[in-house]
């Protein structure tokens, strides 16, 4: 109930006159000079003229009163979404007052219209086609909205004050869980309303709908529609973050940040990873000498993991023996199997959880919170990402005097972060950004959180059929061994044939490192070996093609190096990998096409790895036609 309504509140004079119609009957050419020999036929005619004129009377006074009536329930309903516009402010200025006078003001309006729409006169005329589908209509979203002001905003109002941040917040950081235990008693009567209302509104015959008609109903339609999914997944799924927040006893998580800067499939090098336990909602950063070994193994160059030959054979020998190279696949789900085979050889247990997240989480998640202050200096969600992928480096060009500031930073930052005092709808939405950027990626050992994670499309996984999704991907992993991507820029364009029933992916790579940057830590460390600039970014590009598809062709056809060529496959999946060099200051397009499979495609989700900045996405209508629309 709190989502404001963002669309054109567009109002006319127009009513529709949805019966109005019906009143145009003449009897002026009935005068006429019928034979006096069926002297019964006047009467006879003249009845039924009778008979049809007070027809056409009656049916002129209902046609009129139903027009009056179809002004004045779509005025209330006008003023009503107007109300509810503003239930968002409300909550967030967390004024029962004012919620409970809109409340108030919209149940009037809504039993009001509610009362007209249910009269025999609204039933009978919702049989004409047409006009009855407006009326339909009309009667739909009144009473949705009647469910919504009877049934789900007093409990939605008492689950708001529950909810308040002053109760969820825990002194020394974490979150408060009684509030939302007692919000469990709330959140299904207002998920069944939502739900209730979403089963009256979805029968409306868009297609069919007057302006006058079609303004309200939408923009009270779309509330309904994109808060009832989401009340739906916390009803279900409360017990299970309850569990994950350490309502039934500790839990221990492993926060994977992926440095951009060192691009990997999934975002970049991980080495910045931390421990944090989190018990009744108090989160705790774990510094102990089992951590300490877990980071050490992970650097020993020993694999830990058992992983299938055909995938090993799309990756750099490295990638499942050095804990910063686990990302170079764009399965988070093997890089998670990585994480956790070293964490049991190393403590003997599994983590509940790993949590991706990269600098640009950080930033949303700061532009809620505010900044945070490091040894003298504010981080922002303005200079975070700068700060960390680059300036870094050039203040600290040895290794470990950066690996020291990047912990000051990381504790500095979680504390800050964990200690709740921001508004949770605006960090839900931060965190909703970073997901929709393939940012933000979870994996539980609990199967019901896990479960969740697959809802939510946050677990990283490579399909294993085309069924939900029709995934084609594109990845980057650095080969450079340097921070150079943090100025690395890129585009993604799909197009498709659909006689050859192909699609092909173009990826766009801009290097635009300045010649300021001196630091040996960002420059690439091998590029020497091959007779490249320091400056030259080494990118080593995986094309993925979806279950049962085939990559048929590549741009560039071989890599431009010797050696680098690789396939292989993954969760069911086919790939190529081809070595590519882009130059200070110039731009490369790297490109495939994939022979997609025989039978129905699921919707068309495009991968790609993301950067420290904003990856504009293009897909040409021409792919309509291959896959099924997105629900």
């Amino acid at each position: 109930m709190g989502d404001n309504l963002r669309r054109r509140n567009r109002r006319r004079d127009d009513d529709g006159r949805p019966a109005g119609e019906a009143t145009d009957v003449t009897t002026a050419e009935t005068d006429g000079e019928t034979p006096r020999r069926a002297r019964a036929w006047p009467w006879v005619v003249g009845g039924v003229l009778g008979v049809l004129g007070g027809t056409a009377a009656v049916a002129g006074i209902l046609g009129a009163t139903l027009t009056v009536q179809a002004v004045e329930v779509r005025d209330d309903l006008l003023a009503a979404k107007s109300t509810l516009g503003r239930l968002g402010s409300l909550v967030e200025a967390r004024d029962e007052a004012g919620l409970q006078a809109a409340a108030e003001d919209v149940s009037v309006r809504t039993a009001r219209a509610a009362e007209t729409v249910q009269g025999p006169l609204w039933q009978m005329a919702s049989d004409v086609p047409v006009v009855g589908a407006n009326i339909d209509a009309v009667s739909r979203v009144t009473r949705a909205v009647d469910i919504l002001v009877r049934d789900a905003l007093p409990p939605g109002m008492q689950m708001i004050a529950d909810l308040d941040i002053k109760k969820l917040a825990l002194e020394g950081g974490g979150f408060n869980l009684e509030p939302l235990k007692q919000a469990q008693a709330s959140i299904p009567v207002v998920s069944q309303a939502f739900t209730a209302a979403k089963a009256e509104t979805d029968g409306i015959q868009s297609d069919q709908l007057m302006d006058a008609v079609s303004g309200p109903v939408a923009e009270i339609r779309d509330v309904i529609d994109r808060t009832a999914p989401t009340l739906d997944v916390v009803n279900r799924y409360l017990p299970t973050l309850l569990s994950m927040a350490g309502a039934d006893g500790g839990k221990t998580y492993l926060i994977v940040f992926q440095n951009n800067a060192e691009i990997r499939a999934t975002g970049g090098n991980p080495a910045a990873s931390i421990i944090m336990k989190v018990d009744q909602g108090k989160f705790e950063l774990l510094d102990q000498a089992s951590s300490r070994t877990f980071y050490e193994e992970g650097t020993a160059g020993e694999q830990f993991s058992d992983i299938p030959a055909e995938t090993l054979a799309l990756y750099p020998s490295s990638f499942a023996r050095y804990s910063q190279d686990y990302t170079m696949t764009p399965s988070f789900p093997t890089t998670v199997q990585l994480f956790q085979d070293l964490w049991q050889r190393t403590n003997g247990e599994r983590f509940d959880g790993v949590i991706s997240i990269d600098p640009v989480v950080l930033s949303h998640m700061l532009a809620v919170a505010g900044p945070v202050d490091v040894a003298g200096e504010q981080i922002s969600s303005d200079n975070a990402v700068k700060l960390l992928l680059s300036d870094a480096y050039e203040r600290f060009p040895n290794g470990r005097d950066s690996d020291v500031f990047f912990s000051e930073v990381s504790r500095a930052v979680f504390s800050h972060l964990t200690a709740g005092k921001w508004d949770p709808a605006e960090m839900l939405d931060a965190l909703a950004k970073s997901a929709e950027e393939q940012r933000l990626l979870l994996s539980f050992t609990d199967e019901q959180a896990q479960q969740l994670s697959r809802e939510l499309e946050l677990d990283g996984a490579l399909q294993m059929d085309n069924t939900a999704h029709t995934q084609v991907g594109t990845y980057l992993n650095d080969y450079s061994v340097g921070k150079l991507e943090y100025h690395l820029s890129q585009s993604v364009a799909a197009t498709c044939d659909v006689g050859a029933r192909t699609i092909t992916t173009t990826t766009t790579l801009t290097n635009s490192i300045p010649n300021s940057i001196q630091s040996k830590y960002t420059l690439g460390a091998r590029n020497e070996n091959f007779g490249l600039p320091r400056t030259s970014m080494m990118l080593d590009v995986l094309f993925f093609a979806p279950p049962g598809g085939q990559v048929i062709a590549t741009d560039p056809s071989t890599s431009e190096e010797s050696g680098f060529d690789r396939a292989g496959t993954q969760d069911n999946n086919t790939a190529l990998s081809r070595l590519v060099v882009v130059p200070q200051g110039e731009t490369r397009t790297v490109s495939s096409t994939v022979q997609l499979p025989e039978g129905p495609l699921g919707p068309l989700q495009l991968r790609h790895t993301p950067t420290a900045s904003d990856t504009p996405v293009t897909i040409d209508p021409s792919c309509g036609e291959l896959f099924a629309a997105a629900g």
